[in-house]
């Protein structure tokens, strides 16, 4: 156990050296070379190829809707067209739904090409980018890591060794750095060498890299000084004090614990868990903040590390704390994922409700039905999606969620014209039918006979667009937004839940962390 208490007790001065000259690749006596990450031409091809499909899968969503609405343009307007396009035409809808494909493929084809951009790592959310850089550049200063350098896993001993640490005295905090080290690379190679693709897109690109920074930071936790642990700390109690984990009690007396050990000799520490006795009292910030001003009153801060001898138990509440970011962690993270798994689902919906959309239109306009039946249905459709984003815009101006949500916001708006214009289509569509179908049931009329009725019905574009059948197509239209309506109320319940676990002089940034 002395062993590794040694390693705990040199870890901070050995990594705040290297840090201090430049480097664990520039501390004295290392001649280990590391290298950076270049990237030749064909690695520079396969990151512009990843974003080309990863911006083709993100526009390709959108795309079938928007050839149902040109095969719709197509059929009803053809007659108008120049001779050659016309005569081409004339054998009908199934021409229409060709060129429609064709010239959607096309566009698609085009129009991936500048949201290419949007498909890296550094572009995809900005900000999350931001931020998450920031705290990766942190960490690299924590263990004394130059700007894009990369390390491989057969010279990381050679690099420990040149900073002072001997792997058979200081196995533990070796093997604690070696994990934040390779926490670290893991990151790095990611966003430099994988910067493009659908990870970052959808948003499980930016989770998983904070979930290995994260790590990182949790691993350092045992090797660190007492003064950064402790800050940490605070700021642990901060976040959990009023959040909504359920074993948060357990949490915030653990924290007490593990600070009184840290902070004070081992007699005061055992004689202080002795009265206090946190875990069957409530635990509240005025005993963390008396504990760490009683502490200090007691023992310098400078060289606390070195005010009384490493025991057991400090490297005991080392881990217990490290255990008690990580569950705060995940508790956030798991809050993260929530946002992305609800954004994949939607965009799904939206993929597979645009694909029966265009499928529907094809067998529809093969059927050879009257123009002025597909124009009645195509404005359906516009007052149904209409009718639904001024319901969806409503509802977001009454949302207070001030996090970042990976653009759910703006999928949810995407997904009410499309399937607001379905439900104000098919609904309109039935409230014509209905009379006739009722009638039938009723009077024992011919199928004949209501087959040549409803045709009639749908002949008449003055009987279709009448005042109440656009009504019911703004009242169906209005619909979907029930379902969505449920998906943003979870959306709310996980950020509510991630700004219940941030520290309160970070609360109101509602970010990553």
């Amino acid at each position: 156990m002395d062993q590794l208490d040694k390693g705990v007790q040199h870890s901070t001065s050995a990594i705040s050296s290297a840090s201090i000259n430049g480097g664990v690749a520039s501390s004295p006596g290392n001649n280990v070379a590391t290298t950076k990450v270049e990237l030749t031409l064909r690695d520079r091809f396969e990151i512009v190829m990843k974003a080309y499909s990863a911006s083709l899968l993100a526009v390709g969503v959108m795309m079938p809707v928007f050839a149902s609405l040109v095969a719709a343009g197509l059929y009803l307007f053809h007659t108008s067209l120049d001779r050659v396009t016309s005569a081409i035409l004339n054998a009908g809808a199934f021409n229409a739904l060709v060129f429609s494909s064709l010239f959607t493929g096309a566009l698609w084809l085009v129009v991936s090409i500048p949201f290419c951009y949007l498909c890296t790592a550094r572009n995809a959310n900005p900000g999350n980018y931001t931020r998450l850089h920031s705290r990766l550049h942190q960490l690299q200063a924590s263990l004394g890591l130059k700007n894009d350098v990369d390390v491989p896993s057969e010279e990381f001993n050679s690099i420990m060794k040149a900073a002072g640490f001997d792997r058979e005295s200081d196995r533990h905090t070796w093997s604690v750095v070696q994990e934040a080290y390779v926490c670290h690379m893991d990151i790095c190679r990611r966003l430099k060498s994988f910067p493009a693709g659908l990870v970052w897109n959808t948003g499980t690109g930016y989770n998983s890299a904070w979930t290995l920074l994260h790590h990182a930071e949790e691993a350092m936790i045992e090797v660190t000084d007492v003064d950064t642990a402790l800050r940490g700390a605070k700021h642990d109690f901060l976040a959990i004090q009023g959040s909504q984990i359920d074993s948060k009690d357990g949490l915030l007396a653990d924290v007490i614990r593990a600070v009184a050990v840290l902070k004070l000799p081992p007699d005061e520490a055992e004689e202080y868990l002795k009265n206090q006795q946190p875990g069957k009292m409530p635990v509240t910030l005025s005993q963390l903040t008396e504990l760490i001003h009683h502490s200090s009153g007691a023992v310098s801060n400078k060289g606390v590390e070195n005010a009384h001898p490493k025991t057991e138990a400090e490297a005991a509440a080392r881990i217990t704390l490290r255990e008690v970011r990580s569950t705060l962690n995940s508790f956030r993270d798991n809050r993260w994922e929530g946002f992305v798994r609800q954004r994949g689902r939607l965009l799904r919906a939206i993929a597979v409700t645009g694909i029966v959309t265009y499928v529907s239109i094809c067998f529809v306009l093969a059927s050879g039905p009257p123009p002025d039946f597909i124009l009645a249905a195509t404005l359906f459709y516009i007052v149904g999606a209409i009718a639904g984003l001024f319901v969806r815009f409503y509802h977001e101006s009454r949302s207070s969620t001030p996090v970042d949500d990976f653009g759910l916001t703006t999928i949810r708006l995407l997904a009410i014209p499309l399937l607001s214009g379905l439900a104000g289509m098919w609904g309109a569509l039935l409230v014509i039918l209905l009379p006739d179908l009722a009638f039938q049931f009723s009077s024992q009329v011919s199928t004949a006979a209501l087959q040549s009725s409803i045709a009639k019905g749908l002949n008449d574009i003055q009987y279709l667009l009448s005042p109440q059948f656009l009504l019911a197509a703004a009242v169906f239209g209005a619909t979907p937004n029930l379902v969505i309506q449920g998906l943003q109320r979870r959306a709310e319940e996980y950020a509510s839940e991630l700004k219940s676990s941030t520290a309160s002089v970070t609360q109101a940034s509602g970010v990553k962390a």
